[in-house]
C-alpha cells in the first residue's frame, strides 16, 4: 500500500509540543484512539531519564501496532475503507514519530524513530533527525547505514548519470536431474544509456506491493513500448532460488527485460530502502525520475518524455 504525503503530518506535529499537555481544539491525529493517551504522555514526559525513554517509546509503538492491526482486521471485508484507514493511520504514525524524535534528539528514541520511519519520510527529514544527534549516536551502525543511503541517493538523484554495476544474472536452469542455474555476467550499462528510455523496476517475488505494481507497469509499457520505452526489472533481496523469481515473473506476465540475482548491489548503490522502487532513465543514461509509483505516477513520469 502506498503512503500519502507527509505534509499533513508535519502540520499536525506542531499541535503538541515537547513537555506540555496542552491540547488544540482540533485533534492532532486522524484515527488513532486507544493509543492516544500513551502517545501524549510520552511526548509530555520531562521526568524520565534518557535511558528510560527507549522502553517507554517501545510501549507506545506496541500499542499503536496493536491498534492498527485491530483496525485493519475490523475492515477486512471493505478494501476501500481499509485503504483509507491505513493511509490515515500511517499519517498519525509519522506525526507521532517525528515529534518523538524532535523531543528526544540525544537518546536512543531518535534512532528507533529512524528505524521505524525508514522508507516513510523524505531525506531532508531523516537528515534533520540525524543532524541533531550527538556525534557518538551518529556512529551507531544503523545511523551509519542510513547516512550511506542518504549519500547514495544524492549521487544517484534525478539529473545525475546512472551508476553502473555488475551481477551474475540467472536467466534459467539446465535440464539435468538436479537443475543448476544458468548464469551470465551482465552490467547495468548493457541495458541503460543505449539510446532508449528505460523504466527500471526494483522488485522481488516475495514482495506483495511489488507484484501489485506490475499491472500498472504493464499498462504503461503497452502504451509506450512502440514509442521507445523499455522496462528492466531488477530482482533484489531474493529469499528463494532464482527459479522462483523466473516463475513468478512469468506468472505475472512480466514480458520485458530482467536482471535476476542482484542481491543488494543495486539497492546499496542507489540508496533504495524499500521496494517497489521505480526509476526512469533517459537515452543518454541520465536519471530523469525516481521514486514514483502507481498507475498515475508512472504514466505522468513517462508521458513527460515520451509524447
Amino acid at each position: 500500500m502506498k503512503l500519502r504525503s507527509v505534509l499533513f503530518a508535519l502540520a499536525a506535529v506542531a499541535v503538541i509540543g515537547c513537555g506540555h499537555n496542552s491540547k488544540k481544539s482540533e485533534p492532532a491525529y486522524k484515527v488513532v484512539e486507544t493509543s492516544l493517551p500513551l502517545m501524549e504522555n510520552f511526548l509530555a514526559d520531562k521526568e524520565s531519564a534518557p535511558e528510560e525513554k527507549a522502553a517507554l517509546y517501545e510501549g507506545v509503538y506496541k500499542s499503536m501496532m496493536d491498534e492498527f492491526q485491530k483496525g485493519m482486521d475490523s475492515l477486512s471485508t471493505d478494501q476501500e475503507k481499509a485503504q483509507v484507514y491505513y493511509d490515515d493511520f500511517v499519517e498519525d504514525y509519522k506525526t507521532f514519530n517525528l515529534k518523538a524524535a524532535e523531543c528526544n534528539p540525544d537518546n536512543e528514541v531518535a534512532i528507533l524513530v529512524l528505524k521505524n520511519l525508514m522508507g516513510m519520510i523524505d531525506d531532508d527529514q531523516a537528515e534533520s533527525i540525524i543532524s541533531k544527534m550527538p556525534e557518538a549516536m551518529q556512529q551507531d551502525d544503523f545511523v551509519v547505514y542510513m547516512k550511506k543511503g542518504l549519500d547514495a541517493r544524492k549521487t544517484t538523484a534525478e539529473g545525475m548519470m546512472f551508476t553502473d554495476f555488475t551481477v551474475e544474472h540467472v536467466y534459467g536452469y539446465d535440464r539435468s536431474m538436479d537443475p543448476q542455474p544458468l548464469k551470465q555476467e551482465v552490467k547495468f550499462s548493457d541495458y541503460v544509456g543505449k539510446g532508449t528510455y528505460v523504466l527500471v523496476d526494483f522488485w522481488s517475488p516475495w514482495c506483495g506491493p511489488c507484484k501489485r505494481e506490475i499491472p500498472n507497469i504493464k499498462q504503461v509499457y503497452e502504451q509506450y513500448k512502440d514509442k521507445g520505452l523499455e522496462v528492466l526489472s531488477l530482482a533484489v533481496w531474493e529469499r528463494k532460488p532464482q527459479s522462483h523469481t523466473i516463475e513468478t515473473a512469468a506468472e505475472l506476465g512480466m514480458d520485458w527485460l530482467h536482471i535476476n540475482n542482484c542481491g543488494q548491489i543495486p539497492t546499496d548503490i542507489y540508496g533504495v530502502e524499500g521496494i517497489p522502487h521505480l526509476m526512469l532513465i533517459g537515452p543518454d543514461g541520465t536519471i530523469l525520475k525516481r521514486g514514483f509509483h502507481g498507475l498515475e505516477g508512472i504514466q505522468e513520469a513517462v508521458a513527460e518524455y515520451l509524447k
